[in-house]
Parts: C-alpha cells; structure tokens; sequence
C-alpha cells in the first residue's frame, strides 16, 4: 500500500466527512425545528384540532422559537460532539476502557497477554512507531481487535479474550498486522473522530427518550391534551435523532468497509503469510459465536472492529466470505466446519514464546552489524509505513537482543522515563554532562540518578537497538501523570536546542523522542499544506547538516548536499552552508518540513537516502540515522538493513 497516497486520501475524506456530517446537523436542525414549531401552533389554539396557518410558511410563523430551537439543537450536538472528542483526546486507551478492556503490562505471567504484547512489540518495531497501549477484552469470547487513538503516539489496541484462546500466533499476527496497517494509514484517526461526531447526533435520540420517560402523565382534559402533544413531540425528536445517527453510521458503515478491505490488503503485505489472517477469519465463520460482542455494548466502537461485532441495518465490514475469497480465491464454505473439527482439538493453546528462554543479545546481533546497505530511493519511499516479512522478522530479533535491564526498564513508568532521556543523550562524555546537568536542573537529582544507572546498558546498545528500545519505553511512560509527561516534554525541547557540537544522530533520537511524546500530548490535527518551494530554507539546513555528518571534508559534504537537494528543488536551489548552533536552527526547520504535503514528502524520503547514501553505499549506523530523520517528519521506515537483504532474496 502507498502511504503517501493513502495519506492523500485520507484527507480528502476527512473533507468529505466534514461536510456530511454538516448536512446531516443542518437536516436535524430543520427536522426539529418543523417538530417544535408545530407543537407550539397545537399548544397555542384552544382546541387540539391542527389547521395549518393561513399564509406563510411554517418556519415564518415562530421565527423567535426557530431561532431558539436551532441554535439549541445546534448547541446540544456540537457541545456533545466536543465533550465526546475531548475525552478521545486522551488517547487510544479511553477508547477501549470504556468497552471494558483491561491493561496488558510487562509485568504480566499470563503467556497468552506475554504473547499478544510480543506480537504487538515486534509490530511496533518493525513499522518505526511507538509501542501501543494494549489491552484485553477480558468477558468477550468472540474473535475481534480494534485500534483506537489519534496518531501513533497514543494509539491503544485492543484484543477479545476469544482471539488470544482460539487464535495461534501466526493468525493473531495477522489480526494485529491489519489494526496496525490502520495505525499507520490514518484510518484509525478518522474512525476515533467519527465517534465524536456522532455522539453529537445520539445525543439529540437520547433528549427526546429522557422527555418520554420522565414526562408527567396525569392531568385534566386539557393539561392531559397538552401533556399528550408534548410527548408526541419529544417521540418525534427521538426518532429524527435516531434517523440523524442513522444516516451518520450509514456514512461510517460506507468508509469502514472500504478501508477494513485494504487493511486486510496491508495485513497481509504486512505479514507476507496470507494463511494467518486467513485462518482468523475462517474461525470466525466456524466459532458459534463468530465476532460478536456479548458483553459489551460494541455500537459505539462497531466500525473500529476487525470484524463485525454488532448487527446493524448497514454492516461496517464486508461480508466474511467475501474477504476470505479476496486473500485466496479457492476458498469454500465447507471449511469452516473442517475448521470447527480442528478448532475443538486445539482449545488448549501452548504459550511457547513466553516460556521460551531469553537469546544472548550479542548472538542475536550477530551478523546484523556488517557490510553496507544498497537501496533504490524509490523503494526506501515505498517502504514508509509500510513493512514487510523481512522487517517482522528482523524487529523480533532486535526485541529479543535487547538487554534484560532494558527490557526491565521500559515496562516501569518511572525507569521509562530514565530511559527515554539515557536514549536521548549525547555519546562524548562532555556533551553528556552538560545534558545531565541539564536534566537535573529540570527536573531533579533523582532523575539524574536513575539516566547514570541506566546508561552503562544504553552504552551497550547498537545503532539498531536504540531506536527499538525507545518505542518500548512509550506505554509505560502513559502511566506517568500529564503533568509529569509535560515536563519531560519541557526537559527534551531544552535539550534538542542547547547543544552546538553534538552527533546528529544523538539530535535525532532526541527530536523523535520529542515528536512521539509531543504528538501524545497533542493529538490535535497536524497540517500538510506546504509545498516544497515553501519549505527551501529549511531544506538547505536539514541538507547541509546531514551532508556534513557524513563528511568533514567539504568538497564531498557539498557533493552529498547537491545530490539529494537537486532530487528536491532541480532548478534553483539555496546553497551549502555550515552553520553554527545547527540544532535550534533544525529542530526549527524540521516542524516546518514535517508540514510538507503527502506528495512532497514522498519525494524527501528519496532525496534524504540520496544525501546520506551519497557514496553509493550505507552504513546501518547511516540507515538508522535516515529512520530517525524520517520517523521525526512523520515518515516512519522500517528496518532497512532487513529491507536490504530481503530486496536481494
């Protein structure tokens, strides 16, 4: 799947979205309003008999009372719509609390939750993202999943206990391969929203149930007629607000279906084993209870759903046949009762990842250190947000080769912390203590502690491990209380600019740190409306500070700048420049950039790997750099090293 694209048209959807979703507020307006107006020409005549005004039209009669209900209707489900996607601000995990899922941790010794967080991990990492929160659908015995959240960096998923008891491991990495391709494409941060948008619509059929049901029902004659009009109204309302969120998860159900079939699309690129989300969906055809949710009250999230989980007029997900058969053509309906045979002797599920013993680090890094990477431009764009096999299997090896204190360290909310600014500092030992005094200033002598205890293991790691042990440290660092996420958030933003004479790499894990932990905090809307000529100035600094990591000679620093700078601007172009104190002037120059449009950062991820491979060769310190960058612009990239070796395969 093409990230960039998709990313496109995620956005014009979203436009689409926006404007049917006003129509739909602007035809609930006039309903009710029609409602009221009538109710009060019913109420205004002595009798109950209904004759239509004499002249002018309904909405002329009343236009004070028009004016009142509209901006009331309008007030309700706007207010309602904010209140709602105020709370999804949060993140993810709001999202699948409130279907009643329970945190996995680190921590945990059941070795199907061990199994599920190692799927989830080695996703994560294989797609350059952070770490999910992850959760368990404890009392749901069906087979589903959801993803949840705003961007990434407060994503949550969510897996039914039925899919950990009944799936393997190759079938649940499918499952999780499709939620992820809907963490990546955007998908998840339209289908977060949609519930905020529509909660304003049920709250209008919520008012008018409450009216009915706590509305006096005695009275004389004629307080008895008037009681009667008044509960007819309130059951009109009800119903034109059911109608409202009819329409409004018709429109859901029509952009479910289409994305829930390219993420099963994705899911199985993801994996390159379509056996595995093939095998999930075909037990959900041959468990009794399928996907269906029996517990929870799954409406709310029906769209957000791997699979059906409620019945409804308009269903979110194509038919489950009919997304087998697009994985494999030869598919027949009898399998599911062949599938029901089997499923029955393999209740008893082995936890074998969980109970397996932990592999040397230094073995498992064997061979991932040497030789040189070799990558078209084209194929490393290709690659943004969208792995493979090879990546899978190489970010479950970089899991395993971290060290156990590191391991240790990212599932504890305050050792996470430590963590992530150990990750985030410098290598030469007088950059180092700056940093740490730094640290300590803002935060205090504890926190300094705790980074000096953990940096004898972060010293051990390898370019390759740093990133993968960052993207672990994140669901535990959301156990921290905003306050104190902010001021890590404060701490970074001071680090990422006082340093001159820093490595670039250091500077781009403490940008990406920055990023993620950014984007968790403020999960608003980020804009892509710049074009490339917009963005020149920023260009030249990112360019010519890359150029001269790779170089301390000029004549080839320049040749690398105008290598990839040429891919970017072919014309008229800024020229190569050294500059003093680089980092402000790029943590400046990158959240400009990351503004670019879906299109021009398809062709920065080229020019980039032109710049940093201009030698025709890459070093895995060198592709570990390129993924930072690009991961700090919203362009996350796998593995390369895998991608190299798996373009060769």
């Amino acid at each position: 799947m093409d990230f960039f694209r998709r990313q496109a048209e995620t956005r014009r959807l979203s436009r689409w979205l926006v404007l049917l979703f006003i129509l739909a507020i602007i035809a609930c307006v006039i309903a009710v309003d029609f409602v009221v107006v009538t109710t009060a020409a019913i109420l205004s005549r002595d009798a109950l008999e209904y004759a239509p005004p004499a002249q002018g039209l309904w909405f002329q009669q009343y236009p004070g009372l028009v004016t009142l209900s509209s901006f009331a209707v309008l007030g309700v489900i706007g207010c309602s719509s904010l209140i709602k996607s105020s709370q999804l601000s949060a993140g993810g995990s709001v999202v699948a609390q409130s279907v009643g899922g329970t945190r996995v941790t680190a921590d945990t010794n059941d070795p199907l939750r061990r199994r599920l967080l190692n799927v989830v991990e080695e996703m994560a990492i294989a797609s350059g993202v952070p770490v999910p929160a992850v959760y368990v659908l404890e009392r749901e015995a069906g087979i589903n999943a959801f993803a949840a959240g705003h961007n990434p960096s407060n994503a949550a998923i969510a897996v039914t206990r039925g899919a950990l008891t009944t799936l393997n491991r190759a079938e649940l990495q499918g499952v999780i391969a499709h939620e992820f391709s809907h963490v990546l494409n955007g998908d998840m941060r339209l289908s977060t929203r949609l519930i905020g948008w529509l909660f304003g619509l049920m709250v209008i059929a919520i008012i008018g149930r409450f009216v009915l049901r706590h509305a006096p029902r005695g009275g004389g004659r004629k307080g008895g007629g008037a009681i009667v009009v008044i509960l007819a109204a309130a059951f009109a309302v009800m119903i034109l607000g059911h109608i409202g969120l009819f329409f409004g998860r018709l429109i859901q159900a029509a952009v479910s279906r289409k994305r829930e079939s390219l993420a099963d699309a994705s899911a199985v690129q993801f994996t390159r084993d379509p056996t595995g989300l093939r095998g999930a969906l075909v037990k959900i055809g041959a468990l009794g209870v399928g996907s269906r949710f029996q517990d929870t009250d799954g409406e709310e999230v029906a769209h957000l759903l791997f699979a059906s989980g409620v019945q409804r007029a308009f269903a979110t997900h194509p038919p489950l046949e009919e997304r087998i058969r697009e994985i494999d053509p030869s598919f027949r309906p009898g399998e599911f009762e062949a599938m029901r045979i089997r499923m029955n002797q393999e209740r008893a599920l082995a936890a074998e990842e969980a109970d397996k013993p932990r592999p040397d680090a230094a073995g498992r890094l064997e061979g991932m250190l040497k030789g040189a990477i070799v990558l078209a431009p084209a194929m490393v764009a290709q690659l943004v947000a969208n792995p493979g096999t090879a990546h899978v299997r190489r970010a479950g090896e970089l899991r395993l080769s971290l060290p156990g204190s590191i391991t240790s360290a990212a599932g504890d909310a305050l050792q996470a912390r430590a963590l992530f600014l150990g990750l985030a500092l410098d290598a030469t030992d007088d950059a180092r203590g700056r940093q740490l005094a730094f640290i300590e200033e803002q935060m205090n002598s504890e926190q300094r502690l705790a980074i000096e205890g953990l940096m004898p293991a972060i010293d051990t790691l390898a370019a390759t491990q740093k990133m993968p042990a960052l993207l672990q440290a994140f669901p535990a660092l959301h156990q921290l209380g905003r306050r104190e996420r902010q001021d890590l958030l404060k701490c970074l933003n001071g680090l990422l600019i006082r340093e001159g004479r820093v490595s670039i790499y250091a500077y781009a894990l403490r940008k990406l740190a920055q990023v993620q932990l950014r984007d968790e905090l403020q999960p608003g809307a980020r804009a892509f409306d710049l074009s490339i000529a917009a963005v020149k100035d920023d260009l030249q600094t990112l360019f010519s500070v890359l150029a001269l990591s790779g170089s301390e000679d000029e004549a080839e620093a320049r040749r690398a700048y105008e290598i990839g700078m040429s891919q970017l601007l072919p014309v008229h172009r800024p020229p190569f420049q050294r500059l003093g104190n680089w980092p402000l002037r790029l943590d400046l120059a990158l959240n400009r950039i990351d503004r670019l449009v879906p299109a021009g950062k398809e062709i920065l991820v080229q020019a980039l790997l032109r710049t940093i491979s201009h030698d025709m060769r890459m070093t895995v310190a060198e592709s570990e750099l390129l993924r930072a960058v690009c991961a700090a612009v919203h362009c996350p990239l796998p593995p390369l090293d895998a991608a190299a070796q798996d373009a060769v395969a």
